[in-house]
């Protein structure tokens, strides 16, 4: 994914002037919650987007603002073929994931709960992370045993 994020982050900078975050909430948002890269992925591909004078910046709200140049929409121009393939493939891979995006949202929201119980708790003994253990693996028996049983129907 790596090697094809510089052109996924030009094309969304393309659609519309963006800023770090926002790549990142977009790049998410298009792979349906299964793919979000980090911060450290993103920042550095846009300065080498910039760097390469593919995109320029300019503040606004405190935030930095990427814009694609022309040489950004060559680029893409360039790269079309490329492109195409890289859709078709991700289209491909995720394509039937669509049908499971609410069910990931709610995973990704049950982790940062867990995450946010444990730091507001302060929870770090070996106890309760046995037990946090413990359920997490009761969970993934009971998602087992529903998927055994649906195959059964």
């Amino acid at each position: 994914m790596r090697g094809h994020l510089n052109l996924i982050i030009l094309e969304l900078i393309k659609e519309r002037p963006r800023h770090g975050y926002d790549v990142i909430k977009a790049i998410e948002e298009k792979f349906q919650g299964f793919y979000s890269p980090s911060a450290g992925s993103v920042y550095p591909i846009l300065q080498e987007l910039e760097d390469q004078d593919f995109v320029t910046s300019s503040q606004a709200s405190g935030k930095k603002i990427y814009s694609i140049t022309k040489d950004g929409e060559q680029e893409l121009k360039v790269n079309k073929d490329k492109f195409s393939d890289m859709r078709e493939h991700l289209r491909h891979r995720f394509g039937d994931m669509g049908r499971y995006s609410e069910l990931m949202r709610e995973m990704g929201y049950m982790t940062h709960f867990v995450f946010g119980k444990l730091r507001e708790s302060g929870a770090s003994d070996t106890k309760t992370i046995k037990r946090l253990r413990i359920a997490i693996a009761n969970f993934k028996s009971e998602v087992e045993e529903i998927l055994r049983e649906q195959k059964k129907d």
